[in-house]
């Protein structure tokens, strides 16, 4: 067991430090084992013990169980206004930097994040210098009350607002079920002196759906150095 314990410290100490496991070999030399097969032996014992976990088929993920998740990095693409189109003006897109992000944060599909600037979702908790993190829809998976970075076509003008799908109403007032083709877009602001914007589908292209945000981060360079 003491084999065991110090095998299991190693690994604490070397995940912490490298982010992976050791290889069986640096396992071997490390603890002092006689081939890689002793190691292995001994890998496999806290496995069987629920003390480590791994993955099979890859190398280097030997990982104690209280170790956290390791952390995802996620490329900062640049700042999305949530203020009115005609405030938002040209926004030229831009690598900010990488931020390093608790595994628990980052939604699986998840691809970059963008910096907050204005107020017209405060309403909804989206404040100035949050970070959002975006993951890519189509139009036949997002829905209504979704959070959603839009882009105008043939510009660098973009926005963030709720999109409020409204079906259309036949004769004697009852709902089309013909599909959100037939629907009525709009993109609703959170902040009470701000109306809705209709959203025509041909003028806007859909850039994804905020999936977690956290914030206020106004020290952007901090906090790319600190990741």
């Amino acid at each position: 067991m003491a084999d065991r314990d110090r095998l299991l410290s190693y690994l604490e100490a070397y995940w912490e430090t490298h982010g992976y496991g050791p290889t069986l070999e640096e396992v071997r030399r490390q603890m002092g084992f006689s081939s890689r097969s002793h190691a292995l032996y001994h890998l496999l014992s806290l496995v069987r013990e629920g003390r480590i976990i791994r993955e099979p088929g890859k190398h280097r993920t030997w990982r104690p169980v209280s170790l956290p998740s390791p952390p995802v990095s996620i490329p900062l693409k640049g700042v999305v206004p949530a203020s009115t189109p005609d405030q938002a003006g040209e926004v030229i897109p831009q690598d900010l930097g990488v931020l390093r992000l608790p595994a628990a944060w980052v939604p699986r599909r998840c691809r970059f994040a963008l910096w907050v600037r204005g107020e017209s979702m405060i309403g909804l908790g989206i404040r100035p210098f949050d970070v959002v993190l975006i993951e890519p829809v189509t139009w036949s998976e997002v829905r209504s009350g979704d959070l959603v970075v839009m882009r105008l076509r043939g510009r660098n003008q973009i926005t963030l607002k709720e999109l409020v799908i409204e079906p259309l109403k036949k004769a004697g007032g009852t709902s089309q079920k013909d599909g959100k083709d037939q629907a009525i877009y709009w993109l609703r602001p959170a902040h009470p002196d701000l109306q809705p914007i209709r959203l025509d589908r041909r003028m806007w292209t859909l850039e994804g759906r905020v999936a977690f945000r956290f914030g206020p981060v106004r020290d952007l360079e901090v906090m790319i150095r600190e990741g």
